[in-house]
């Protein structure tokens, strides 16, 4: 029973240890801009700019879905997601 007890110490010393280093380092490292994103992770600055949405396509190759941004297409507006699909489409 002894031993027990002085398991239950042991334990309790050594999570206040990692836990008061934890927040030692946490509180080097804070700024108040950071302050609040550490209280929410989604909250977002007023100054910062949304990030815009962009449009999908399909590949007629394969069929694969992929950012617009990223196309290649040829002479007829086909979309392909790279060129060997392009070449592949035209041969």
């Amino acid at each position: 029973m002894k031993y027990l007890i002085w398991l239950v110490i042991a334990l309790a010393v050594v999570v206040w240890f990692q836990r008061t280093k934890k927040s030692m380092t946490a509180g080097a490292a804070s700024s108040p801009d950071r302050e609040g994103a550490r209280r929410n992770p989604f909250a977002r600055k007023r100054d910062e700019p949304r990030q815009q949405i962009e449009a999908m396509v399909q590949c007629a190759h394969c069929g694969i879905h992929f950012p617009a941004s990223e196309s290649i297409s040829n002479a007829a507006g086909t979309v392909f997601c790279s060129e060997e699909h392009l070449r592949l489409a035209a041969s």
